[in-house]
């Protein structure tokens, strides 16, 4: 029997912070993206979660 499947649709942002020493932390943020993540993590092996973005 195959997964249940969730897809979510939408943008993702990339989030720049600068530390004291000027260097920059890159990470990945958005309500979609967050939600997709999440949701995998509650699920896990249950069902297939994916994440739709034209970027």
């Amino acid at each position: 029997m195959s997964l249940p499947r969730v897809a979510l649709i939408g943008e993702c942002m990339i989030e720049l912070q600068q530390h004291a020493d000027g260097s920059l932390r890159q990470s990945f943020g958005g309500d979609t993206l967050n939600t997709a993540v999440y949701l995998a993590r509650l699920l896990g092996e249950r069902a297939k979660v994916d994440y739709v973005t034209a970027l």
